[in-house]
């Protein structure tokens, strides 16, 4: 009986002193939810609050590998874009979010889902597919990856310009 008690004991013993391995990929942690609250304050256009999620040094890459942009830069960008929209939303039905420990033991949430906003000048609705993905250390982004088609947007703000200036030279035609 002892020796059942010692060999049990001595499994047990053994089970504890294992390390315990990371969850490597997950789609509830506090990282996804800073993620969140990010592309809510993104949505609300509540840029104080929005910018809190970054460490103050992060570096943003959107659209590109080499150039990182600072987080008033990024700000500015989103802020000169949507101005051309009397409303932007992700929509939540197409939004993925989910999270990775890397072999190199970092943590990188990953963000896909489709941006619709509604254009101020004719009313039209841009859908653009996103793609990002970010560094956390102790809960701040410290690097951030963006990718998307900006193609549909420029062609239409193109379209928009043209056909203003079409209807000013209309104009001037007919003084």
């Amino acid at each position: 009986m002892k020796k059942i008690v010692l060999m049990l004991l001595t499994v047990g013993v053994l089970i504890a002193c294992q390390e315990k391995q990371p969850v490597r990929f997950t789609t509830s942690s506090p990282e996804i939810s800073t993620y969140k609250k990010m592309i809510d304050d993104y949505e609300k256009a509540d840029w104080s609050s929005w910018a809190t999620m970054y460490s103050d040094t992060a570096k943003i890459y959107f659209n590109n590998w080499d150039k990182a942009s600072t987080i008033a830069e990024i700000q500015k960008g989103h802020e000169s874009m949507n101005e051309n929209f009397s409303s932007y939303e992700f929509d939540k039905d197409q939004m993925v979010i989910e999270q990775n420990l890397d072999d190199d033991g970092e943590t990188w949430v990953n963000f896909w889902s489709l941006w619709k906003g509604k254009l101020k000048a004719n009313g039209k609705e841009i859908h653009i597919p996103v793609h990002l993905t970010a560094q956390f250390v102790d809960g701040k982004v410290v690097e951030e990856y963006g990718f998307w088609d900006n193609s549909e947007y420029v062609a239409e703000l193109q379209a928009i310009e043209a056909a203003a200036a079409a209807a000013e030279e209309d104009a001037e035609d007919g003084e």
